[in-house]
This record gives structure tokens, sequence and C-alpha cells, in this order.
């Protein structure tokens, strides 16, 4: 696989967030990954992003770190990261096309003023709302508040695993839901989505699920949609192999970021336009920076012995 680079370079970059993100019981102020150059001898040059997500990515930036330089120092590896598969993926493919990045839905979290605002931000009737952040009665008023105050609004829901059946239940049963696309991951129990699908008629939308090592695509009735996040899954064969079976069977995939950097919602982008061009991809994350660039520290170049 690298038998054609020259020399590589690998920096580590920080990135601020305008407001702590939590994930679980972490909670992380700043963005932190690490930036792979590498050179090929006839003259191209690739650039890649490693990236893990602390509470969804198995490996930590500090296993990801010495993986790759363990790698590039030529040990061999039983098997690579997700983050450092897809970081040197996106190396050994070039540079990505300098196009803006355009999300094809906001993403809304917090109160209805709040969601309010960043609707009118954006043109769109289409939007992701973040839910089971708060109790299941008040997420049913503020899905209706939203789909009354705009008659033409489509949501599509993401609970990240924080309901258990009831509360699901309640939610789905008191929302309209020829307006909801699906819900992402609406259970702490995930082998649940299928009966849940079949009792109330929702459509799913598997995410979490995806990045467990053990999970193999199959169908159900009311899977409606893949969200897939390469910097989480891995290798580009891997995401490609998923949206092939799921096309095959008529469900929706949306490649999204999982808080990179803008060089790697860059790559997330192309991906988007090679494997799902009909789908726009999920990338309304930089806001969720204060910073417009990632500080950038270079640690060392490694040569290849061609």
């Amino acid at each position: 696989m690298l038998c054609n680079w020259q020399s590589a370079t690998l920096s580590r970059y920080t990135q601020a967030l305008h407001t702590p993100l939590q994930f679980g019981p972490l909670q992380i102020t700043h963005r932190h990954g690490l930036y792979l150059e590498l050179h090929f001898t006839d003259g191209r040059v690739g650039r890649g992003e490693i990236a893990p997500l602390p509470g969804f990515s198995d490996e930590t930036l500090e296993q990801a770190e010495q993986q790759i330089r363990d790698y590039l120092q030529g040990h061999a590896q039983r098997k690579l990261y997700p983050s450092v598969a897809f970081g040197m993926d996106c190396a050994m493919a070039g540079f990505p096309p300098n196009s803006p990045i355009v999300s094809g839905y906001p993403l809304l979290n917090g109160d209805f003023a709040h969601c309010q605002q960043i609707l009118s931000l954006h043109n769109t009737k289409l939007a992701k709302l973040k839910v089971a952040r708060q109790s299941p009665k008040q997420d049913v008023a503020l899905i209706n508040q939203l789909l009354e105050h705009d008659p033409e609004l489509r949501l599509r829901l993401d609970a990240n695993r924080g309901w258990i059946w009831n509360q699901a239940i309640y939610v789905l049963e008191n929302i309209d839901l020829s307006r909801i696309d699906y819900i992402e991951e609406p259970l702490m129990n995930s082998q649940q989505c299928a009966l849940l699908a079949q009792r109330t008629g929702a459509g799913i939308g598997l995410d979490e699920t995806l990045q467990d090592s053990s999970y193999r695509y199959h169908y159900f009735e009311g899977l409606r949609c893949l969200v897939i996040k390469p910097s989480l899954l891995g290798p580009w064969r891997v995401c490609a192999n998923l949206v092939e079976q799921a096309h095959a069977d008529q469900v929706s995939c949306v490649l999204s970021s999982a808080y990179e950097s803008e060089f790697g919602l860059q790559w997330i982008n192309t991906m988007a336009k090679q494997y799902t061009p009909d789908q726009a991809p999920g990338l309304d994350t930089l806001k969720a920076f204060s910073e417009q660039a990632a500080n950038i520290e270079e640690l060392e170049t490694f040569q290849h012995k061609l």
C-alpha cells in the first residue's frame, strides 16, 4: 500500500470549541487530532486527518498516534484503528478538491427560540434535531412546536440511544410521523429498533450501531437510513460496501462528520460526492468551533526505504 511514498510528515492539531461538547460522561472543550502528509515518488502530495472522537472511537488519540508512527516506520500492523485507516486512505488519495463545505441541512439543538434562530439562517425545509437530552414530554412539545410553526418543515431526529422503550413509544406516538424522515438510534437497546419500527411505523436510522466491530448489515422493515461516519468506520472500502448493500434495499445513506476539522470535512464531502451523490452529507459541525483554523504543531518526518 505504501510502496510509492517517499516521505511522510506527522503533525498534531488543536481547535477550540465555542461551547463544550458533552458525549455521555465526557466533556471536551477542544478537538485534537493528527494530520498526515505523504510525499510520493512521482511528485504527488496527499494529506489525511486522523482524529478519534472521544466517547465514540475505541482508540484514543495517543493510541492512534503510536500506531501511525509504527506503521510509517515499517512495523507491520495486524489491523489499523478506524481513524488511522481513514486518514491513511485519504492521504493515499491525494488532496480533496477545494470546494465549499455545505451541509444539506442544519443541526438543531436547544430550545425553540434557538432552533428558530438556526433555521432562519438556512433556506431549507429539512433539519436534523437532537432529542433525548431533555424529558420525552419536552421533546414532544419542541417537535410539535417546530412543525406547527413551519407547515413545510421536515425533521430527522437523533436520539443517540437516549431513550428506553416506553420513552421512545411516548414520543413517537405523540408527533406527526408523516413529517419525520427517520429517528436515529432511538433506543439504548438498539436490538429493539426493528420492533419499534413495527410498533409505531417510524423510520429508523442507524449510526452508533454501524461502529460496532461486530456489526454486519442486514435489512429490517422500517430501516430508512444508514448514517455513516467515515472516520469512525475506517477504510473507504468499508463505507463503500455499506452504501452498496443499503442501496440494494432502497435504504438511503448519509455520510456524516464526527467533529473533524475543516480539512477532514473536505474529505467526507468528497466521499459523499462519490458514494452518495443524491444525498446531501451531514457536515454542519464547523459552527461548533470558535477558531476558523486549527493550530498545527509538526511532530516528525519519516523517510520511506524504497
